[in-house]
């Protein structure tokens, strides 16, 4: 999972949202959402998902209300409540859908990386901490989002048996190897 570190809303929003009454999600148009889309990924580490670390674009994303629109209708149009988010079924924002508890590791306020880490024999991404909040909050945002499910777990094991083989070779050209997993990565790295 990986942090968003959200820029200034897009000009284009915040001049859409002036000029147009916003009721429902529905007020937004395909094209102000597009524009809107390009930008969260531009300002999302390797345009990636920030919940499992899969490479998005515009065509296999959508925009995510990290607090549910449903639950908090006042952050609807809140650009500091979306990130670009993939549309794989049973996972991130398709399973979160329309849940919220405080326990979810929001990646725009708080830095998943300080919840997570990951078993290198499964790919499974597991809670640095084995008791208290930190733990509860990490456990719940895996569980939520389905973090281990296991096709991710797949993809994961063989970016780190990939990585792991060319770092043997190639300590000194680890930037040579393609950046995919950001977190994993750094995880990965920082056991080297």
């Amino acid at each position: 999972m990986l942090k968003v570190n959200k820029r200034s809303e897009p000009e284009e929003f915040t001049k859409y949202k002036s000029k147009h009454k916003i009721i429902n999600w529905d007020s937004f148009t395909p094209e102000i959402k597009q524009v809107l889309k390009q930008y969260l990924l531009e300002e999302q580490e390797n345009s990636c998902c920030p919940y499992c670390e899969i490479e998005i674009n515009l065509e296999n994303s959508h925009i995510e209300h990290i607090k549910p629109k449903n639950i908090f209708p006042n952050l609807l149009a809140d650009y500091n409540n979306f990130i670009a988010c993939c549309l794989t079924k049973k996972r991130c924002g398709n399973s979160k859908a329309s849940k919220w508890s405080e326990l979810f590791i929001n990646p725009i306020t708080e830095n998943p990386e300080d919840y997570f880490e990951y078993d290198i024999k499964t790919g499974r991404m597991v809670p640095i901490f084995k008791e208290g909040e930190k733990y509860e909050k990490a456990k719940y945002t895996i569980e939520l989002l389905n973090l281990n499910d296991n096709r991710l777990c797949e993809i994961r094991k063989r970016y780190i048996f990939e990585f792991l083989s060319y770092s043997n070779n190639n300590k000194n050209s680890l930037s040579n190897f393609p950046v995919k997993f950001p977190s994993l990565r750094r995880y990965l790295e920082g056991r080297l």
